[in-house]
């Protein structure tokens, strides 16, 4: 079974959605008299607590001023589009809770988290079944929704939500293909040793091509993204830490811990933090567009794959669903 979350922050489901009392009694409405009031916008606890997700686990913590979101998956440990949906959900909330505040330095989210809650994988990547689906059925227009939405949710990881939101990302399990994409799209990386990541796509004739080389560039520079991309090697943790792909390594069982400490850290420091990630974004600039026009480039390529690179693709495919329903037994 997946294991559950303990004590990242409050379980927007219980503690923090509890409503103010209004001393009437059961069926009561509020007091209208003071009409000002309804006009406030709702607590962040409370506009998340109010939110249904399906694959996602979604947690504040005020004292942190950070939101936790883990990929909660129901079956292979991939980026479904429910999975996509969710995702783009809990971001929307994240850019109207800081737009609501008066100034920036009131804004109720400073730091988001990413993870998973599967045990031993962040992520495993791309649908495989979806594409097999798409390349069979020439359905480009499937492959483009898919891909597009990919990259708008990463790039909302690497620009901050519009707001000043220093992006982490705990990897407590392997983090391949998309996966690994998705997890250079944040700010921070935080692995625990041992942890694989890589670029596998090569294996069936592909490439990553939902913003690796425009994340790996960033970190790695362009000539290191291309041999990384082309070997289809995976790496472990501590590889990537010398490479410079890792920002903290820290031993297993300790990702979460080391995230908080890293924000409790960084509250004072937060404003130049942003100061200097701005910066950062400015020399190596990322447009949606760019990282869309790559995408193009990718959706082409993979409807032109060849049925011995289709086998393979199907093969990882199997091999995906199979992790998942032997981890869930």
């Amino acid at each position: 079974m997946a294991r559950q979350a303990g004590g990242l922050g409050t379980d927007l489901g219980t503690s923090q959605g509890s409503l103010p009392d209004g001393g009437g009694s059961p069926g009561s409405g509020p007091d209208l008299s003071n009409v000002q009031s309804l006009k406030r916008p709702l607590p962040v606890s409370l506009r998340f607590a109010a939110q249904t997700f399906e694959e996602t686990q979604v947690e504040y913590d005020p004292l942190l001023r950070a939101l936790w979101c883990r990929m909660r998956l129901k079956r292979s440990p991939s980026f479904t589009p429910q999975l996509l949906r969710d995702l783009h959900a809990v971001h929307d909330l994240v850019n109207e809770a800081n737009a609501a505040a008066p100034e920036p330095s009131a804004q109720p989210i400073r730091f988001y988290v990413g993870g998973s809650v599967y045990p031993g994988t962040f992520n495993a990547g791309g649908d495989l079944s979806l594409f097999l689906d798409a390349i069979r059925h020439r359905d480009r227009t499937m492959l483009r929704e898919y891909a597009y939405s990919c990259v708008e949710a990463m790039y909302n990881n690497a620009c901050g939500f519009k707001a000043p939101v220093i992006s982490l990302v705990c990897l407590e399990g392997d983090a391949l293909g998309g996966g690994l994409e998705c997890a250079l799209s944040f700010d921070v990386i935080i692995a625990e040793k041992g942890v694989k990541l890589g670029l596998p796509e090569i294996m069936f004739g592909s490439f990553p091509g939902m913003g690796a080389f425009n994340f790996l560039s960033r970190r790695i520079g362009p000539r290191l993204a291309e041999r990384m991309m082309l070997s289809g090697k995976i790496y472990r943790a501590e590889e990537c830490y010398d490479m410079g792909l890792v920002d903290i390594l820290v031993d297993k069982g300790t990702a979460i811990e080391a995230a908080r400490t890293f924000m409790k850290e960084n509250q004072r420091k937060h404003a130049a933090r942003i100061a200097i990630s701005s910066i950062n974004k400015k020399m190596f600039p990322l447009s949606l567009s760019d990282l869309k026009d790559i995408t193009d480039l990718w959706i082409q390529h993979t409807l032109s794959l060849d049925s011995i690179d289709l086998r393979r693709m199907e093969y990882l495919a199997n091999a995906q669903n199979a992790r998942r329903q032997s981890e869930a037994s």
